[in-house]
């Protein structure tokens, strides 16, 4: 065959299986993506647990750089610390040997492309008559097929490229031959952005003969280096946690591969001897073998230095003053139930500071920062959710999204209330005002406590209502007497109104904080 011929085909499994590893990464991650990221931030209670959420959440999603990248967000979200990120990234090391496995175990041995065809009839009639619940599981089924159809396609390719291509100058009998196709290797994953691609066209390449296992062997380590750039690109216009944990994924694989390097030469011997004592030729399993074990070999001489591995990378960059909506990472758009978990803890931050300046206004403390910083941090986070995008106007995410905007609308009406010195003076010395006052101070109390229910909240807003109807009602009669001023009664009134209208801003954040917490809606609704 010709040259163009193979090559071709070549390319055409090439193409195949990336289209079938997208489709399937697809459907798995409408089937368990939410989940996983939800479980990736619940797991890290410990170290175990959290290298386990890692190599789980890379088989599941087929990709470690998804792993690593939604941990980069988390940390930037404020979601996970840097300490329990560590974790899921070690153990993300460990999830893509997984698929390695199944194609030298199966794809391979069984000549699974013709049963493939099934997988791809029955994720195709699932598509079109499953709905839209199974939409994640025909889109599994049918990539899986198309991932061995690709494979078969590219080991046709690989074998007639022996004809036209000769490899042998490839040596890796030497450190620096071995150091040269290591650095294919990272090419290779640069470019496909997958390890896994370079992995299976080894594996290809492999079973046909036109590589070498040393050979092999020395572009997998390349390829495992190679993963790291989509997790470096992922930290920039990041925060010091997001630099810091997208980099430690950096030096730990640069770590481990320059192990891996070195043990390809014993590793080899040791196979080579085992092979021929078990009848063992399938030198594609002596490849996935060495993926997994030198990986695991790296996390097992890490795993007792953690801490100091941390201290290191946190003196490498270490932490600056920031923002107060600093946790708004736009690698978390992607995902906005993420992303809206984010803007509630930045919207709890400039919380707090809206309650600092009413406890001022309030004569409670003296004159803390200026508005102007709050006033900031809003115009920031109004952009940022402007850039989370829903495919639809239904659910939990649509409601939390609603809940962020209703939020953002009523801390923006308090601040400027908070600008209103006006009724500084009166706050404090009005005589008539104590009771709203203490009212007040007991609501912001409870919106930095967070211990009062939806029902409790109805309550003293309606009795602080009541409170501020009797004071107007009460101000009026005094003027229409002639025992009050009208300046003074109008002072007064307006003192009673602002602090009212306080209470209902409080009110409805405190109920945006549920709503933005999966709580379901109770009696205070939001307006």
């Amino acid at each position: 065959m010709a040259f163009a011929g193979v090559a071709l085909e070549a390319i055409t499994g090439l193409g195949l299986f990336l289209l079938g590893l997208n489709l399937m990464t697809d459907g798995l991650k409408a089937m368990a993506g939410d989940s996983m990221r939800r479980a990736l931030m619940r797991f890290t209670r410990n170290r175990l647990s959290a290298i386990g959420a890692g190599i789980i959440g890379t088989v599941i999603l087929q990709s470690s750089s998804a792993t690593i990248i939604a941990t980069v967000g988390f940390v930037g979200a404020g979601l996970l610390t840097f300490n329990q990120s560590l974790g899921i990234i070690f153990g993300a090391t460990l999830g893509p040997p997984f698929t390695g496995w199944i194609i030298a175990l199966l794809g391979f041995k069984l000549k699974l492309g013709a049963v493939a065809a099934i997988f791809i009839f029955i994720g195709a009639l699932l598509r079109l008559f499953g709905g839209e619940k199974r939409t994640g599981l025909a889109f599994s089924l049918a990539g899986f097929g198309l991932i061995f159809i690709g494979i078969v396609a590219l080991q046709q390719g690989l074998h007639g490229l022996q004809d036209h291509i000769d490899f042998s100058h490839m040596a890796a009998d030497s450190l620096w031959g071995k150091f040269q196709l290591a650095i294919i290797g990272v090419g290779i994953t640069l470019i496909t952005q997958s390890s896994l691609v370079g992995v299976v066209a080894t594996l290809a390449s492999l079973h046909t003969g036109a590589i070498q296992l040393e050979q092999a062997l020395a572009l997998v380590v390349g390829m495992n280096v190679g993963t790291t750039f989509t997790a470096a690109v992922a930290t920039i216009g990041g925060n010091v946690h997001v630099r810091r944990t997208g980099f430690s994924h950096v030096v730990y694989s640069a770590f481990v591969s320059t192990l891996a390097l070195f043990l390809i030469t014993p590793y080899l011997m040791l196979w080579q001897w085992f092979a021929s004592e078990g009848g063992y030729e399938q030198s594609e399993l002596g490849l996935v073998l060495f993926h997994s074990g030198f990986n695991l070999v790296g996390l097992i001489l890490i795993y007792p230095v953690i801490p100091q591995f941390a201290r290191l990378i946190e003196r490498l960059f270490p932490e600056r003053p920031s923002s107060q909506s600093g946790l708004l990472d736009k690698g978390l758009l992607p995902f906005p139930e993420v992303a809206l978990t984010a803007v509630q803890k930045a919207l709890q931050r400039m919380q707090q500071q809206a309650l600092t300046q009413l406890h001022y206004l309030l004569g409670v403390i003296p004159r803390p920062s200026p508005l102007v910083e709050l006033e900031a941090s809003l115009r920031e986070l109004e952009d940022y959710l402007d850039a989370i995008h829903l495919p639809g106007t239904t659910g939990v995410q649509w409601d939390r999204l609603l809940a962020a905007l209703h939020w953002v609308d009523h801390l923006e009406r308090l601040r400027e209330r908070c600008e209103d010195e006006s009724v500084q003076i009166t706050l404090r010395t009005g005589e008539g005002l104590s009771e709203l006052r203490e009212a007040l101070l007991g609501l912001i109390a409870a919106s930095q406590a967070h211990d009062l229910t939806a029902e409790d909240w109805d309550q003293r807003l309606a009795a602080i209502s009541t409170t501020e109807d009797n004071l107007r009602q009460s101000c009026l009669q005094q003027i229409a007497l002639g025992r009050l001023e009208l300046k003074q009664g109008v002072a007064l009134m307006d003192a009673a109104r602002w602090l009212q209208h306080v209470a209902v801003h409080l009110a409805r954040i405190e109920a945006a904080n549920r709503q933005l917490n999966y709580e379901p809606k109770r009696s205070t609704e939001i307006q």
